[in-house]
């Protein structure tokens, strides 16, 4: 049985869990599941991983974000 996951459209940031994996950073950020894959496994992108499970945190992706505003660096 082959189970496609959709990414969730958050309206806000509150409405983010402190943790979370790529298929909701797709929803958070409004991409694709395949962009959010490469994203978060980018070498400077926060995420921990455990086992092959992908997770990130909330607070330091908001970090992260901010950092890439400033800095107007491409993703």
């Amino acid at each position: 049985m082959n189970r496609t996951i959709q990414p969730t459209a958050y309206k806000c940031l509150e409405d983010v869990p402190a943790t979370f994996g790529p298929v909701e950073l797709a929803g958070i950020m409004g991409i694709s599941r395949n962009k959010a894959y490469d994203l978060a496994n980018a070498p400077d992108f926060p995420k921990m991983r455990i086992g092959r499970r992908i997770v990130i945190s909330k607070k330091h992706f908001v970090a992260w974000l901010d950092e890439k505003m400033q800095a107007q660096e491409p993703f």
